[in-house]
């Protein structure tokens, strides 16, 4: 899914007003920030962090086991409404994907794709005269989830080999919670996750 792809927001279970309908001004807000604010400015943020989840994990698989490359390719991105007990927003930010991992076992190359969920919490808070700010909190373990896709390639290989190929999904979920989190921590990501909609407004008057 690329950056320009239409994004997939999750309204199952809200009622979801018809466009044009008239709405209040708090239903107003949490769309603004729901359509407009969270997906552009976290979303490749958080989608550039995967690219690295493997790097780091190498040394937690067995020497049989040898990772040559990797590739991530998100399919799914959900937006939910949550309660926050630090805000008055929050949302849910989950990615799915489906992550490909090219092992060598025993001299033999083996695709071994995995399947990564992962659910950020974001906390909004608003600021005068017209500033939201994102604060993504910190991912914990409980936040992903990978599971391993166990090709006909693997399956036909020794228990004991296999058993030895089990931590890898751990490795992986455990870089991702050190990836995003990095990333997280990133200033730049702090300033683009401030947004001065006033500023917007006024420049796109031409009266900034």
């Amino acid at each position: 899914m690329s950056h320009d792809d239409e994004d997939h927001l999750d309204t199952e279970g809200l009622d979801e007003p018809a466009a044009g309908e008239e709405i209040s001004y708090q239903t107003f807000g949490e769309h603004f920030i729901r359509y407009l604010v969270t997906v552009p400015r976290l979303r490749g943020e958080i989608e550039d962090a995967l690219q690295a989840t493997v790097e780091g994990s190498a040394d937690a698989l067995p020497n049989d086991l040898l990772v040559a490359s990797y590739r991530f390719a998100p399919n799914e991105m959900e937006i939910e409404q949550r309660v926050s007990e630090e805000a008055e927003v929050g949302f849910t930010l989950h990615l799915g994907g489906l992550l490909t991992l090219s092992v060598k076992v025993m001299g033999v190359p083996v695709s071994l794709p995995m399947d990564v969920d992962i659910r950020i919490e974001i906390d909004v808070r608003t600021f005068a005269p017209l500033t939201i700010k994102l604060e993504p909190q910190k991912l914990r373990n409980r936040n992903v989830r990978v599971t391993t896709q166990m090709p006909k390639e693997l399956r036909a290989l020794p228990t004991k080999l296999l058993d030895r190929a089990n931590p890898l999904a751990i490795a992986v979920a455990d870089n991702i919670v050190r990836q995003v989190n990095r990333r997280l921590e990133d200033p730049k990501l702090t300033e683009a996750a401030t947004i001065d909609v006033l500023a917007l407004a006024n420049n796109a008057m031409g009266t900034g």
